[in-house]
């Protein structure tokens, strides 16, 4: 399943002022720690949020895909998966939907932020 859950928090104009400062500094490192700070920084604006609900969804395949990816790929049409998930997720579900196979090299991008990619 993939549960959503939702909480709420008041914060002042300083306190969100605050978090955007140190979040646009954080996203602008080029350290190996910027996931690690960034973690951190959401943790903190994330304590104390009062519970308003939750929401989830079974988190599977819809049916017929692995076969309609398969169909695709027979008649020479490239498809590509672009997703927002980590990495490890994305793989496994390109696996599961048999986006790939075994005779594939994977080719693997991230980018980080918009410059990279350019």
């Amino acid at each position: 399943m993939r549960v959503l859950v939702f909480g709420v928090k008041k914060l002042t104009r300083e306190e969100y002022d605050s978090f955007s400062e140190k979040y646009d500094f954080i996203r602008s490192k080029k350290v190996k720690t910027r996931e690690e700070d960034l973690n951190k920084l959401y943790d903190k604006m994330e304590s104390g949020l009062k519970y308003i609900g939750c929401t989830a969804i079974e988190d599977k395949l819809q049916d017929g895909v692995p076969e309609t990816i398969e169909i695709l790929r027979n008649a020479s049409i490239n498809v590509w998966m672009l997703t927002g998930d980590k990495m490890e997720t994305a793989i496994e579900i390109a696996r599961s939907c048999r986006l790939f196979d075994r005779g594939m090299t994977e080719l693997l991008f991230s980018f980080s932020d918009m410059l990279s990619i350019t």
